[in-house]
């Protein structure tokens, strides 16, 4: 005798018509029955019923009783639900049915999700993702996400390194494009194609494969002989796929990022080129010449100033609007209007003033071969902050920023301060607490002196002299790459200056050779 219920597949294949007119007149009765008779039978029925067929039941129970609620909610409480989902369960809640994927992939979760983790650390998953700016690189002509403005074409970390004074040579270290055309014919006109926007879901997980190429690491390595005598500083600028280097032959270069090529020599400098910046209008260099020379782009490149008055070589620089900042041989700070050519002095350090950085208009880092890194109230142009702790000269420093100006301006708002990174010819790089002055973490597994550093929210870039590129995650200081084994072959002599996007390392060095580690190179397709 079967032990199985009335509509299990197993029963109905060998069910008879007398069964099947008897279940017909069962459930005519049940169905005429009131809802407290109705219960009745159905107990009556489940404490007479075989464990068998009681299984039966259970497992057809079991597939009744699922209610879809992110169906049958509103779509607003569904895309709240789902909202505290992370990308991998997202990713799985769009495989359920049609309706889930619809909601799983909604430009305001990812938007979200993106939010969450570019330019900066998730504090749930501890993944943070590059930005990869559209504007440049191999994906000049992509369009920008939905909803979005594109990135401003901010430039990209400065590390200017320094040369070696003149006469004694006292160290080897020194620190749109597009353009628009008018569209105009009088008797046909020309329909340009929409650009067809991305979804948040494909930008994050674009920069999901960029930064897992960070962990690896794999990327595209590309070099080019920039200097004849080797190149002393340098600064890339993402999103319009340029960078210009100064070097130890005097002279400035601007340079196509994606195809290594030249696009303009300036001379004029009489000695080594120790810093380097640019925007879309201007490219600023100094020299041991003791002078700070301002390039206009847009006038093939004319020299428009000269601004003149350290006693000694001009080692770094480094400019935000109208205000120039400079640091020289002769230990001393000037702060320039680049307009008016006017400058005041700051003085406090006893050596060479390696590197300058202006931070939020109204202070300045800067480091010196005094072994001290100071920070200065340009408003009352007065020290407020001393960092020590190194043991010799501190090469470099970088202000761990995030790429993006609103991500900055952010912090700014509310009241948070990025970390300060230096480094050091002790064989050591330092992190800082700005607000406080505390040094949070000192990173090791250097063998030689470390000449340049960059930084962002991410990680830290550092090289050596003794030709090695070193990655530190930020925030913990765990070291993530020695690039100094399986770096491109051929490199001899120190890595003089060192950039960070967030696609790229790039760097320079007394070889002359300008080398570039591309994480998203234009083969990468998502």
């Amino acid at each position: 005798m079967s032990v199985h219920i009335a509509s299990c597949k197993a029963c109905q294949q060998d069910s008879s018509a007398t069964d099947a007119a008897a279940v017909s007149s069962l459930m005519h009765v049940f169905t005429d029955a009131s809802v407290q008779t109705q219960g009745a039978m159905v107990s009556a029925l489940l404490d007479r019923m075989h464990p068998a067929q009681l299984r039966c039941l259970g497992a057809k129970l079991a597939l009744a009783a699922r209610v879809d609620y992110i169906k049958r909610l509103s779509p607003e409480i569904s895309l709240r639900i789902l909202n505290y989902l992370d990308a991998r369960s997202l990713c799985r809640a769009a495989q359920v049915s049609f309706t889930w994927r619809l909601l799983a992939d909604d430009d305001l979760i990812w938007h979200r999700m993106c939010e969450q983790h570019i330019d900066k650390k998730c504090k749930t998953c501890g993944w943070g993702l590059p930005i990869i700016r559209s504007g440049g690189g191999a994906r000049r002509g992509t369009s920008n996400p939905p909803n979005s403005n594109p990135p401003n074409a901010q430039s990209e970390t400065l590390n200017s390194s320094n040369d070696g004074n003149p006469e004694t040579l006292k160290r080897k270290r020194m620190e749109s494009d597009a353009s628009a055309s008018d569209a105009s014919s009088s008797t046909t006109s020309t329909q340009v194609a929409p650009l067809k926007k991305r979804s948040w879901k494909s930008i994050y997980a674009e920069r999901l494969v960029v930064e897992q190429n960070w962990r690896k690491p794999k990327y595209e390595g590309t070099s080019v002989h920039a200097h004849r005598d080797g190149v002393a500083c340098m600064q890339f600028n993402d999103c319009k796929a340029r960078f210009v280097t100064g070097g130890h032959d005097h002279v400035v270069r601007y340079w196509d990022a994606d195809s290594n090529t030249c696009l303009k020599e300036l001379t004029g400098h009489t000695q080594c080129v120790t810093g380097v910046q640019f925007d879309e209008h201007k490219i600023v260099s100094c020299s041991l010449d003791r002078t700070i020379r301002i390039w206009s782009i847009s006038r093939n490149f004319e020299c428009l100033r000269t601004l003149e008055g350290h006693r000694d070589g001009v080692v770094c620089l480094h400019y935000v609007d109208e205000l120039l900042a400079s640091g020289s041989a002769d230990a001393s700070i000037r702060v320039w209007n680049i307009l008016s050519g006017q400058f005041y002095t700051l003085r406090g350090h006893t050596d060479w003033v390696n590197k300058v950085v202006i931070y939020q208009k109204t202070q300045l880092f800067s480091c010196s071969d005094d072994r001290t890194v100071r920070l200065w109230n340009l408003e009352t142009r007065q020290v407020l902050r001393q960092f020590t702790g190194h043991q010799d000269q501190v090469q470099s420093l970088s202000i761990s920023l995030p790429h993006m100006r609103a991500a900055r301006a952010s912090i700014e708002s509310k009241g948070g301060a990025p970390k300060l990174v230096t480094a050091s010819a002790d064989k050591t790089v330092k992190v800082w607490d700005i607000s406080t002055g505390a040094c949070l973490n000192t990173l090791f597994g250097y063998e030689s002196s470390v000449m340049c550093v960059a930084s962002d929210t991410l990680r830290i870039v550092s090289g050596t002299a003794d030709n090695r590129i070193l990655v530190f995650d930020l925030e913990s200081g765990r070291l993530m790459h020695s690039m100094g084994v399986d770096r491109m072959e051929g490199g001899n002599g120190a890595i003089q200056c060192c950039v960070l996007s967030d696609t790229r390392i790039m760097t320079g060095g007394d070889d002359g050779v300008v080398r570039s580690y591309n994480f998203y190179p234009p083969n990468l397709l998502v």
